[in-house]
């Protein structure tokens, strides 16, 4: 029986720790951290739809700026003559006559309108401009005045003709409309 009290020993330290479950416990273990490439399916549509607004919106502004460019050359020019000949009013008035002719042309190629004797010519040239049917960008007097030059053996152009036929002329060349560009 002694034999058997000896085997019986004391647990051992090392058994003590292996049956405490706290002892087992380990540091928290974290996910990978997302990471910012490739995105997710949303941000590759949001940046699709953003290039593809980007293009036709600078598409659009190009060509808008493409079509309406003899408009602002046409204004220069405009403030070019007047700058330039302002004692010679009647090769003023013919210069500006010209200019006129000539935009509306360029803005309605299917028209003849640059054929056209100077009242029908500025007649037509109300209709392509929005304003009111009351008041003209070339009144019916303006129209009369400048259609009876020609005519004249010595003609005087006052200068507050001269003047209503620039402003007017500015006028209809930064309001007159044209057709809508085709796609």
């Amino acid at each position: 029986m002694n034999t058997q009290a000896t085997n019986i020993q004391a647990p051992d330290i090392q058994d003590a720790s292996i049956q405490d479950p706290l002892a087992q416990l380990r540091d928290i273990h974290l996910p990978d951290p997302i990471l910012w490439w490739p995105p997710a399916p949303g941000w590759w549509v949001l940046a699709i739809l953003v290039v593809a607004a980007t293009y036709y919106t600078l598409r659009w502004w190009l060509r808008r700026r493409a079509y309406n460019c003899y408009r602002s050359e046409a204004l220069s020019k405009l403030d070019e003559l007047y700058s330039s000949l302002p004692h010679d009013r009647l090769a003023l008035c013919r210069e500006i006559l010209t200019l006129l002719r000539r935009t509306a042309k360029t803005a309605y190629p299917d028209r003849s309108l640059e054929s056209e004797l100077t009242p029908k010519l500025l007649s037509q040239l109300n209709e392509y401009c929005p304003s009111p049917v009351a008041d003209p960008v070339f009144n019916q007097q303006m129209q009369e005045q400048l259609g009876s030059l020609p005519y004249q053996a010595n003609p005087d152009i006052p200068e507050p003709l001269m003047q209503q036929l620039h402003e007017a002329s500015k006028q209809w060349l930064k309001k007159h409309r044209r057709k809508p560009l085709s796609c």
